[in-house]
């Protein structure tokens, strides 16, 4: 009965879809998940789940729910140096162009711009020769020769593993541009992704405008996305709301809560101007930042309408240890309205990646346009079950408060 009490309190459609519990019983065929390796005694909650109206909505079994929070709650993670490299023209020179933060090679202490001349005392003479030389195993050390400075270094790096980055900030025309590649909690940097943008905001301080870029970017933690929105407010600001379901125990029945975050302090990227870059996979996380950002400060926005997923999930984790994951919130802006299945409108609506960059840097320079477009009026289709199969956005979500980190 517990899972199906969270899907009673918590599920924002139970009202609607939401049965009573013998209707979930023996639905499903003694093998039709073996190939799942789902084992047969939990084939009920599985049912159950899939009853409701929307594709974000799951029940994970034990066997299964420990990889898929581990994947919520972080970035990938890599098992290598932990370093990016480019050969410089036609010569045989291999530059350092990127470090990971906490990876094996930052904290052996190799730079971006060292330049690489050997590789457990062989010159690579090929690209080929330089990844063989660089492939090792756990715990296994490559020493690497360097020369920084005109000096040359030895510096042995041992191998193992280490979250990635979530954050990249390159620069166009002197205008930097930090693009946003997902939000989680656990990343290259011990704060996630909002310590990694934090870290960036703060090495590009002396700029007047900046680029956020958006594209492709699903969403994540919920957490994360809101506080960053924060850094870029004035104090009295408030982000989006989010109405929630919460249990009435009492009466027995769905009661909401509605909250917004309202800043406090001014933050300290406030009184940068920004130009926001989006297409139809900036969704949930990505839209709740921008919309954050663009109903108090009316930046503009660059590229395609966004997916429109203006609905979030809670996961619990159950007595057994399996996830629930279940939809029980709603964005909202200060009007109460909502982007949810239209998405958010660019004031310059751009497919070209390039040309909508082209146009963002030039808005930056100019630092003058004020945001005029709104949401969507045409439904984007992502949300009905017939649309789930090509649907893979995982939007935005809270996961239980001993995984959450707060800012």
């Amino acid at each position: 009965m517990h899972n199906y009490e969270l899907l009673y309190y918590y599920y924002k459609d139970a009202k609607e879809y939401l049965g009573d519990p013998e209707d979930y019983i023996g639905k499903i065929k003694d093998d039709a998940l073996s190939q799942y390796n789902i084992p047969w005694d939990y084939y009920d909650l599985y049912y159950m789940y899939s009853q409701m109206n929307d594709p974000f909505t799951q029940y994970v079994d034990p066997f299964h729910s420990s990889s898929l929070l581990i994947s919520l709650n972080s970035s990938e993670e890599k098992m290598d140096a932990g370093f990016e490299w480019e050969k410089q023209g036609t010569s045989n020179k291999y530059f350092i162009t990127n470090v990971v933060k906490n990876s094996p090679a930052d904290k052996a202490g190799l730079k971006v711009g060292d330049q690489i001349t050997a590789i457990e005392g062989i010159e690579p003479t090929s690209e080929y020769i330089f990844n063989k030389l660089s492939t090792g195993v756990k715990d296994e050390t490559i020493t690497y020769t360097v020369l920084r400075d005109s000096q040359a270094l030895t510096i042995p790096i041992t191998l193992g593993p280490y979250y990635t980055s979530t954050v990249e900030l390159t620069y166009k025309d002197s205008i930097p541009i930090i693009k946003i590649l997902e939000f989680t909690a656990h990343t290259s940097n011990n704060s996630g992704t909002y310590g990694e943008f934090t870290n960036y905001l703060r090495e590009t301080e002396k700029y007047k405008s900046t680029i956020i870029d958006l594209r492709d970017n699903g969403g994540g933690d919920g957490d994360q996305c809101f506080s960053m929105s924060q850094l870029l407010l004035s104090r009295g600001d408030s982000t989006v709301g989010v109405i929630s379901t919460k249990p009435d125990t009492i009466r027995e029945k769905q009661a909401y809560d509605t909250t917004f975050r309202i800043n406090n302090f001014d933050g300290f990227a406030k009184d940068r101007y920004y130009v926001f870059l989006v297409n139809n996979q900036s969704a949930s996380c990505s839209e709740i930042f921008v919309q954050s950002v663009v109903m108090n400060k009316k930046y503009p926005v660059v590229g395609t309408t966004t997916y429109g997923k203006g609905i979030g999930q809670a996961t619990f984790i159950t007595p057994s240890y399996s996830l629930a994951i279940i939809t029980g919130m709603k964005v909202v802006d200060k009007n109460f309205k909502s982007y949810h299945k239209y998405g958010i409108v660019p004031d310059f609506i751009i497919s070209d990646e390039e040309q909508a960059l082209n146009k963002a840097v030039q808005l930056a320079k100019e630092m003058s346009y004020a945001r005029t477009a709104g949401y969507g009026t045409t439904n984007t289709g992502h949300f009905a079950k017939v649309a789930t199969e090509p649907d893979t956005v995982p939007g935005f979500y809270y996961l239980p408060e001993e995984y959450r980190k707060k800012f």
